[in-house]
């Protein structure tokens, strides 16, 4: 029988990754110092804000107390943040190399997203706004991709 916490332990590892997401995103225009890009970084971490607020609503409505703290991280999302910090350093911030440790993080959000849709035990209302999240998430993949096939 499906639980409820299994509903709210998938979602808040969504959550989680939308805090990496968030963090490699902040330490990323911190790192550089193309306006471009980060222009579209900080846009990058407004999605993820409110994809996390729109997670967050729905573990509330059905845990009332499980949603995972802001600064709750995933063990895949922080190897994503800890590449994007060691590419930025030791490529003196090429565009380039940024680009291709955020196209990698960016992967990686789409495929947890993808898992979680792919689970029965998520209701179909949750699951809706999952595929609204993961399309905006596949946009900037492909937004992300281009640049760097193209730097």
């Amino acid at each position: 029988m499906i639980t409820n916490k299994e509903i709210v332990d998938d979602l808040n590892d969504l959550v989680k990754i939308n805090n990496d997401r968030i963090h490699g995103y902040e330490d990323a225009i911190k790192d550089n110092e193309d306006a471009q890009l980060n222009e579209l970084f900080r846009h990058m971490v407004i999605q993820s804000e409110q994809f996390r607020s729109q997670l967050a609503d729905h573990i509330v409505r059905i845990d009332g107390s499980g949603v995972a703290d802001i600064d709750s991280t995933d063990l895949t999302s922080k190897l994503h943040r800890a590449w994007i910090d060691i590419k930025s350093a030791v490529t003196g911030k090429e565009r380039s190399a940024i680009l291709s440790s955020v196209e990698f993080g960016e992967n990686a959000a789409v495929e947890a997203y993808e898992d979680a849709i792919a689970k029965d035990h998520i209701p179909a209302y949750i699951k809706e706004d999952l595929q609204k999240q993961l399309s905006e998430l596949k946009g900037a993949y492909d937004k992300i991709k281009g640049l760097h096939e193209t730097a």
